[in-house]
Formats: C-alpha cells, sequence, structure tokens
C-alpha cells in the first residue's frame, strides 16, 4: 500500500540505475543459511489494509506465512493490520511496541509508514527495519532497507490478455487508486500491452482516491461496465475484489492485481498481476534472525539489500494462471493461452523488461510525446511520469 502524499514523488528519483534495472540476482549471498536453528525469532508486520483483503497486504502476509513454514524459529506473533498510514505517531508507538515485545526484525509495507520507520530504527540500532516501496536518503541509519518490484512487468503481461479476450475496440474499464506515478506506470504498462494486440481498444479510468474501500471500487467498476462506456471488462488498481465481482455480476471478464483473485470471481477473472515478496523477505529475514548483519549491537544492512528491486525473471512479479475455464467459448482462447505462454516466457527468460514495456516511441493521451526511444527509468517514477498512454480515456487529475 502506498500512500498518496508528494514526497512519494521522489521515491525513484532517488533509486539507484541498478535498482531501475532491476539488478537483483544473486543477493542472497549475504543472507543466512535456509535452515536456522535455535531460539525463536520475531518478525514483526505492519499492514495498512486488512490481510484477508486478497490484495496488497495478503501478499505481504502469505510471504511471512510461506517463511514460516520452512523456518519454524520465525516467530511471527508480533503483526497489525489496518493501520492508518497517515498518523505518525500512532506508527511510531506501535514501531516502538513491537521492539519492545523483542522484534528483532520489522517490516512495514505502507508508504506512510517510511518516516515513522526511519525515526524508530535510529532508536533501535540492534533491530533491522524494512519498508516496502520507500526510498533511501544519506541520512538513513544502517539498519533501515527498502524493497519493491517492477509490477509492470506482470501489468504488461495482463494487458495482453485483455486485449485478446475483448472486442477490437472495444472499452475496458481501469479502477484506479491515486494520481501517483506508480499508479500511472501501471495503467500504462496495461495500455501498452492491450495496444499490442487491440490498438483500437480504449482504457476508461475511474479514480476512487482510496487504497481500500470495496464499495467505492465496485460502484468505480460498475460505472464504467454501464453505459455509456459498456466496458467489456474491467481491470484495477486496487486492493480488494470488489471490481472483479462487479465484472462477474455484470457478466463480463475482469483482470485483477496483487494477488490471484480467481475465487472471487471464477466466471470473470482471466488472470492478474501478482507479487511473491518471499524472495526478497526469505533471505533477509534469516539473515537478521541469525545475526549474521549485526556487529557490536548495530545492525548493518548490506548495500544489496538497502534499496531492493525485484522482477518477474527473480520470480518477485509473476502473473495468475489463465483462467482457462473462463475463456472455454472465447472464439480466440487458444490464442490468448499461446500470446499468455509467449509473454510470461520472454519476461522470465530476461527477454523482456520494463525498459523493453517503455520503448518509445509512446505519446500521451493529450498527443504530447512522452518517450522517443529508450525511456530514462528514473522518469516513470517521478512526477514526470504522471501522464496517460494515448489509448487511455481520463484526466491525470481526479
Amino acid at each position: 500500500m502506498r500512500n498518496a502524499l508528494s514526497p512519494f514523488l521522489r521515491r525513484a528519483a532517488l533509486r539507484t540505475s541498478a535498482a531501475a534495472a532491476l539488478v537483483v540476482a544473486g543477493m542472497a549471498a549475504s543472507a543466512a543459511p535456509a535452515s536456522m536453528q535455535g531460539a525463536p525469532c520475531k518478525v514483526a508486520q505492519v499492514y495498512t489494509s486488512p490481510t484477508n483483503d486478497k490484495g496488497w497486504s495478503w501478499s505481504h502476509e502469505q510471504s511471512f506465512l510461506s517463511i514460516q513454514k520452512e523456518n519454524p524459529s520465525i516467530d511471527l506473533s508480533i503483526r497489525k493490520d489496518s493501520v492508518p498510514d497517515d498518523n505518525k505517531q500512532a506508527v511510531i508507538d506501535l514501531l516502538e511496541s513491537m521492539v519492545a515485545e523483542g522484534a528483532k526484525v520489522v517490516y512495514t509495507t505502507s508508504f506512510g509508514f517510511m518516516e515513522p520507520t526511519r525515526e524508530v530504527a535510529r532508536n533501535h540500532p540492534d533491530v533491522a527495519f524494512f519498508h516496502a516501496s520507500g526510498y533511501p536518503l544519506p541520512t538513513d541509519p544502517p539498519n533501515v532497507g527498502y524493497y519493491f518490484a517492477a509490477i509492470e512487468e506482470g501489468r504488461y503481461v495482463t494487458g495482453v490478455v485483455a486485449g485478446l479476450a475483448v472486442d477490437q475496440g472495444a472499452n475496458i474499464g481501469y479502477v484506479a487508486a491515486f494520481p501517483i506515478p506508480e499508479v500511472f506506470r501501471g495503467a500504462n504498462a496495461f495500455a501498452i500491452g492491450v495496444a499490442k494486440v487491440n490498438p483500437s481498444a480504449k482504457i476508461h479510468n475511474k479514480w476512487t482516491l482510496t487504497w481500500f474501500d470495496p464499495k467505492l471500487e465496485k460502484d468505480a467498476a460498475e460505472a464504467t461496465l454501464g453505459a455509456p462506456i459498456n466496458a467489456q471488462l474491467v481491470t484495477q488498481h486496487q486492493d480488494s475484489t470488489a471490481a472483479q465481482v462487479a465484472a462477474q455480476a455484470a457478466g463480463k471478464f475482469g483482470v485483477a492485481y496483487h494477488a490471484d483473485m480467481n475465487e472471487a470471481a471464477p466466471q470473470a477473472t482471466l488472470t492478474s498481476a501478482t507479487w511473491n515478496w518471499a524472495v526478497h523477505n526469505k533471505p533477509t529475514a534469516e539473515a537478521a534472525c541469525s545475526g549474521a548483519w549485526s556487529q557490536g549491537g548495530q545492525v548493518t544492512i548490506p548495500a544489496e539489500w538497502q534499496n531492493w528491486s525485484g522482477s518477474f525473471r527473480d520470480g518477485t512479479v509473476g502473473v495468475a494462471p489463465l483462467n482457462e475455464a473462463a475463456l472455454a467459448k472465447h472464439p480466440l482462447a487458444a490464442e490468448i493461452k499461446a500470446a499468455y505462454d509467449a509473454e510470461v516466457a520472454a519476461f522470465k527468460a530476461g527477454e523482456k523488461n520494463l525498459a523493453t514495456i517503455f520503448t518509445g516511441p509512446i505519446s500521451d493521451n493529450s498527443g504530447k510525446v512522452q518517450i522517443v526511444s529508450a525511456p530514462d527509468i528514473g522518469k516513470l517514477y517521478d512526477d514526470n511520469g504522471m501522464w496517460f498512454a494515448s489509448n487511455v480515456v481520463g484526466s491525470t487529475k481526479p
């Protein structure tokens, strides 16, 4: 979960070119052995939405549960979900209480938790802290790290599926949270995927100004499914399954986000861009718990984990299995399956990545050329990235 406050715009500008290139292979060298013995290690987690949302928070919690299954010494009892990320002092108090309970490593998973994470990390140099979606500063203490992933790679694949699933020139609904670079990148990667196979299709954006509000998400989805848009498919940058359920109720297709939402709307949801945070969280939790990064009461997180970015190739990003049952009667079912398989294979092999998706020329929906040829990835992560691709209908401002 990410906060829509203006400091977010600085995040990628401060990410290194290595992160932009998604150089993540081989980083496990700093981690502890996969099998851990000894006393339980308390791994604290803070989530901003319910972990049963089948979305952002759910995807993070699943990583920790998988780690605990392999390493029973990982203690996940210190956790809190549904934590508002706009009350700095309340978050600071929560994090301090988690350290007081004995947490050896703390993971905070919403952008609004970043400043509290930094502050509490300074107070407790013997505890490791990791923040999802934030950015490093030169003044950061050595015991704090940041992590994210190029989910746009999965978004692109789902756009290809969506473009083939609807009629040529059809309308597609897009339920979006906040007008920040992360949301624009995702929408544009999806739109570029659609355009590859269905150049006359249009993606109609609807803002909700919330990350998690099932009613608002449902209302926005229904606004695209009904007249005058009459979308044949709905996708989302939201944290609940509401848009997918709305698509199924309307007898239309859906493409989900964060996790496989097929169970919520089995007749509608075709696939989803997904996260596997265990790629990051398993080696970092094991290293922190083993004491490998501690010396003289000070935790020092190695450079490769200080500003980490995952990708499709390393397994952090993926797509849910294609829902072939929902496509059983589709005249292009075989073509959709073939395209899905080909795109997944290309991203897994590293033949495609974030940079290839955004290779120009790419114009925005006002006709301005935003990317001429090779993309400046950093500009996609700051306020220069706040534009919609030419096949998106909607304003960049709610």
